[in-house]
């Protein structure tokens, strides 16, 4: 039996990045990645890549739209199959790299689904067993499911099913606000498909404790053609007439229906010969070292508690690989972990919202700029947006929304500042390149 210091149980952003990490800390250290499918997990396949590779086709749509207001006449027809055919390029050309990648680190990879024999033995599918002396659990999440509209693979669709459809659709309802649902609702309905969207609550992004970006999602979502419906909830759909039945009686006639209503973590493990412990939600415990309570058993990922987000994914791979390096290290407070929302505009956000500052009774201040008032955003046709960070009394930065363009790319001026409580007058007295977008962070007004 073949034996490894590490072995990793999951290929996605949780997996591979601890695995990247402990050969980077201690490249002496024998380690054994495995997956049951392809390497990448969710986010490379079937997530946020082949699903930012449709924004960035709808987006370019939308400047075609736009074009006039540049002096410049066009016509376009989009062409479903080559668009889905491009997504597809990008996400083989980026998993062939991310494997390659890996070898090149000396990381055995096996692609087989695991089970665990013992509480040191890990077996595959063909019956091979390997013994470790650190488990890293990395199974990620799944889509959650609606017991009235079960996933057929036709009509009643997954995230994985609607990332690979080669037709459009003429007509969709969409079950849930979040935030993958505002981004199929808004590029679909650039692509030219009639989008509905239907959330129990009375905007998008319910779950989130920001007034502010919930009202201007739903704003945004209007914008791109998405029609919304709030304050209601689906019963059922009848496939043969094609029709989503709502809790009002309301009838909706459409050609697919997308559930989004979030993801659950997914571990079919035999955790129980390990002694690992999860939480009521069937989350893993862990605590601030990516630690279970089986000293020599971690877990990273959309398996533990926190954001679903592949970029808390890999930051709990590098706080995983540290500790199991004996690089002793904990994870910061997961409040402070940025997110995006890829609408057109994009929404972005870090730190408490102001709605969490004011339930909290933390005091603090409001600065606002506009990207009106910015000579680049004028350049882009871009002047809706607006930055608001809130600071503390003495002057850190306690959270931050931006929603316009790029702010994707604006927030992460920010977040050191943020995440390491650094004084926000040292921002305010850099030199900002003019004429930028990122300017808009220098023209911050007290309000």
């Amino acid at each position: 039996m073949k034996k490894y210091d590490v072995i990793i149980i999951g290929g996605g952003g949780g997996g591979y990045y601890t695995a990247e990490k402990i050969k980077e800390f201690e490249n002496s250290k024998s380690v054994l990645l495995i997956e049951k499918e392809s390497i990448g997990g969710v986010c490379l396949n079937i997530g946020c890549i082949p699903t930012k590779s449709f924004i960035s086709t709808a987006e370019l749509i939308e400047n075609f739209k736009n074009s006039e207001r540049f002096g410049i006449k066009s016509s376009f027809t989009p062409d479903y199959l080559k668009i889905f055919e491009r997504k597809e390029r990008i996400v083989k050309i980026l998993q062939r790299g991310l494997y390659k990648r890996l070898l090149s680190k000396n990381i055995d990879i096996i692609f087989s689904k695991a089970h665990i024999s013992s509480e040191s033995v890990v077996e595959t599918e063909n019956g091979e067993k390997f013994e470790f002396k650190n488990l890293v659990i990395a199974t990620g999440s799944k889509d959650s499911q609606i017991p009235s509209l079960l996933f057929d693979g036709e009509t009643i669709l997954n995230s994985r099913d609607v990332l690979s459809l080669k037709e459009l659709p003429s007509s969709v309802v969409i079950v849930g606000g979040g935030v993958i649902g505002c981004e199929f609702a808004t590029y679909l309905s650039i692509f030219g498909c009639k989008v509905t969207m239907v959330e129990i609550f009375d905007s998008p992004l319910s779950t989130l404790k920001n007034s502010f970006i919930k009202d201007n999602a739903k704003k945004i979502l209007q914008k791109n053609g998405v029609k919304f419906i709030g304050g209601k909830s689906v019963l059922s759909f009848d496939s043969t007439n094609k029709r989503v039945i709502l809790s009002d009686k309301e009838e909706i006639f459409c050609d697919k229906v997308i559930v989004s209503v979030g993801r659950k973590p997914f571990c079919d493990l035999e955790l129980e010969k390990l002694g690992v412990l999860k939480d009521k939600n069937g989350f893993i415990i862990t605590d601030k070292t990516k630690r279970t309570n089986n000293e020599r058993v971690y877990a990273t990922g959309d398996v533990t508690e926190g954001p679903m987000l592949a970029h808390k994914s890999y930051y709990d791979g590098l706080i995983c690989a540290k500790n199991i390096c004996g690089i002793k290290t904990e994870r910061i407070d997961y409040t402070f972990i940025p997110y995006s929302i890829f609408t057109l505009p994009p929404i972005s956000h870090s730190g408490k919202s102001e709605d969490e500052l004011k339930s909290e009774d933390i005091e603090y201040k409001v600065l606002k700029a506009s990207y009106a008032e910015n000579g680049r955003a004028a350049s882009y046709e871009a002047r809706a947006g607006e930055v608001r960070v809130f600071l503390s009394n003495d002057d850190k930065i306690l959270g931050a929304d931006i929603i316009g363009k790029d702010s994707d790319i604006l927030i992460h001026q920010l977040l050191p500042f943020i995440q390491n409580g650094i004084d926000f007058k040292l921002l305010k007295e850099s030199i900002f390149i003019h004429p930028t977008m990122s300017e808009i962070i220098s023209e911050l007004k007290l309000y």
